[in-house]
């Protein structure tokens, strides 16, 4: 259960000091607000015995502050204060005008406190000039004044005090003292009267607007209007922005209220090394702007200058371009090599080196086994030298026979003559049974990678910068505050790499609409970074379905993040328009305007896409075929100079004999 503190303020305006009806306080703290404390300002020590002395027996806990001697409200208010604040006025202390002010400056007339005025003898008109300008929709003030009976209790709001709205006063209820016995007649209800339900109703004020629209001599009303309200992309006007002023829309429907809007040409931004803000977010810290067509992103030091009141805006920028098989960040685009790892084809290699020696090996110990007895065999019928150089040459041919073979039965070639011997067979067919492996495995990652595109293209913000692409930004002011003032090292490369040299006539310039960035998309070759549901809508128009499914999003050059959308600090809005946004929520009218604006990524209607291989691709292959007939020439050669030489020894060896 939350405590609830009551803060009873009592100023008296000027003169000797005139005791507070105890009973009337009484009765407010106890059966109107239901408070359980009451921090008292008087300059009557008479009151101080009298309240707290009442308010003790109510089980009230009194902090009373006598209003001669020095205090600092800041001070005491700054407290962890849970639920509502009341404020009791009585005027007849003198300084009572300079603790109104520091209130109405400290914006204290809020809902954390119901303040009330004991205002017997003094007129609303002079207690409450507008001067203080802090009195708003969410004021929680309750002023007392006496008839010749009663006394009356009365509810206290304007709908904007600094845009010269008058009070509006409500009877809550009456006190009436009868043989020394008090009687509370409630008229209305307090928290009904203060609820955002009784007070939603703004009689057409104008309030003080502000948005960003990034674009040469937009100053009026009437041209601000004219360009948030279209529902088409605007050049120099984020996808939120409009999305945000529908929002207002919805509050000045709801409330009954017009604005007048001034135009920013960015949002955020300082003076030199000052403190003071520029932009957007200037505007409405200093207090010059009531509402915001426009969100903002998330900062720590923010939360400390400006109050949310709703989150629903996705933003979310990124590089959109057209994927080409040139653009293979990866070295893979149907690359030769590409499905096995260099320790695969090294033990590939090594597996068919393994496989020949092991059949020659064979070979020859079958051969030494089981010698031919053919009288007809050649090498028998020459002589013993003779026949020592035949045979050496056979088994050098056999060597270079069974790698061949063995290199064949691996490519799944088939195999002539086949062996004759059991071992020999049983090497065949491993040889048979690892290719068929080896082959699956090949063709299925290939055929896959060729018809798979998801993962192909520059994936990163340095891929971008390191890849032939040229690129732009949208014309948005955010960019230019993002390359000014950023210090990561991917931004710093990003500019230096893309961004630092000038750009030939003829081509896009580094800031363009996206208007003029999307047929350099749909041509290839250019990247544009922009908020990607702008894009959408154009992109949708101008691709057909096989470009759809080539194009690729890199984000990470911004976050991605929900906006806030924000009041100045402690506004006398902000409850009522939290309130209201929240109901707007449940209703669907926010997921109604989210669905109009944030239109949807064009889905790719085909099953898959088929990229051709390139030449960096394919070099490996004709790589492959080169180096074969160069090694083809190269044996050949070697047989040739070793045939010549082992004839023409035997032929010096018949003559010498």
């Amino acid at each position: 259960m939350r405590a609830s503190i009551a803060l009873i303020l009592l100023i008296a305006a000027r003169g000797a000091a005139a005791h507070m009806d105890i009973s009337v306080l009484t009765k407010f703290i106890v059966n109107l607000v239901g408070t359980n404390e009451a921090i008292i300002f008087s300059c009557s020590d008479k009151d101080l015995q009298l309240v707290a002395s009442a308010f003790m027996k109510n089980d009230q806990f009194v902090n009373y502050v006598h209003m001669k001697q020095m205090y600092s409200l800041p001070f005491i208010l700054g407290r962890n204060s849970h639920g509502r604040t009341s404020v009791i006025v009585n005027t007849r202390c003198n300084g009572a005008a300079g603790l109104l002010a520091d209130a109405s400056a400290n914006k204290y007339f809020n809902k954390t406190y119901q303040w009330v005025f004991w205002g017997v003898g003094v007129e609303v008109k002079y207690l409450l000039p507008l001067e203080l300008d802090y009195i708003g929709p969410n004021a929680q003030i309750t002023y007392v004044n006496k008839t010749s009976n009663d006394y009356c209790l009365w509810d206290i709001h304007s709908k904007g005090r600094h845009l010269q709205s008058p009070l509006q006063l409500q009877l809550i209820a009456t006190v009436t003292n009868y043989e020394g016995s008090s009687y509370l007649n409630i008229a209305r209800d307090i928290f009904k009267l203060q609820s955002t339900e009784y007070r939603g109703q703004f009689n057409g004020i104008t309030l003080r607007g502000a948005s960003v629209i990034d674009q040469e001599d937009i100053t009026t009303n009437e041209q601000i209007e004219a360009i948030l309200s279209r529902s088409t992309k605007d050049s120099g006007v984020a996808a939120f922005i409009k999305y945000h002023y529908e929002l207002v829309g919805l509050l000045r429907d709801r409330f009954n209220f017009s604005v007048n809007f001034r135009n920013s040409r960015g949002w955020a931004g300082r003076l030199g090394n000052t403190t003071f803000r520029l932009g957007l977010l200037g505007v409405v810290k200093r207090d010059e702007a009531d509402i915001a067509a426009s969100g903002a992103f998330n900062r720590l030091n923010r939360f400390a200058e400006f109050d949310t009141i709703h989150q629903s805006w996705k933003f979310e920028a990124a590089f959109i371009y057209r994927f080409t098989p040139d653009l293979d960040t990866h070295g893979k685009s149907g690359n030769f090599l590409a499905p096995f790892s260099k320790a695969v084809w090294f033990l590939i290699l090594v597996s068919l080196i393994v496989f020949s020696v092991i059949w020659v090996l064979f070979e020859i110990i079958n051969s030494k086994l089981s010698p031919t007895n053919d009288p007809n065999d050649q090498i028998n019928n020459i002589p013993d030298t003779e026949s020592q150089k035949c045979y050496a040459l056979t088994i050098q041919s056999s060597w270079v026979e069974s790698f061949l073979q063995s290199f064949a039965a691996l490519c799944q070639q088939g195999l002539d003559p086949i062996p004759k011997d059991h071992s020999s067979r049983f090497v065949v067919i491993t040889i048979f049974l690892f290719s068929l492996v080896i082959y699956n495995y090949y063709t299925s990652s290939v055929v896959g990678g060729l018809l798979s595109s998801s993962d192909k293209g520059p994936a990163t913000v340095d891929e971008i910068t390191s890849s032939p692409l040229t690129i732009s930004f949208e014309d948005i002011g955010y960019y230019k505050v993002l390359f000014r003032e950023s210090k990561s090292p991917a931004v710093a490369r990003l500019i230096k790499t893309k961004l630092s040299s000038s750009r030939p006539l003829g081509k896009i310039p580094v800031f363009a609409h996206i208007e003029e960035a999307v047929p350099y998309i749909k041509s290839g070759g250019f990247a544009f970074h922009c908020e990607v549901v702008a894009a959408y809508p154009l992109i949708a128009e101008l691709f057909d379905a096989s470009e759809i499914c080539d194009l690729r999003e890199v984000s990470g050059l911004m976050e991605v993040e929900l906006l806030n959308w924000i009041l100045p600090k402690n506004s006398q809005y902000t409850e009522l328009f939290k309130v209201a946004m929240c109901s707007a929520r449940e209703r669907g009218f926010v997921e109604r305007l989210l669905r109009q604006r944030q239109i949807r990524k064009p889905t790719c209607q085909s099953l898959y896409t088929v990229y051709p291989v390139t030449l960096s691709g394919a070099l490996a292959a004709f790589f492959v075929l080169i180096c074969g007939i160069i090694m083809s020439i190269l044996m050949l050669s070697i047989e040739i100079i070793y045939v010549y030489v082992v004839f023409k020894r035997g032929q010096q060896f018949s003559i010498v004999r």
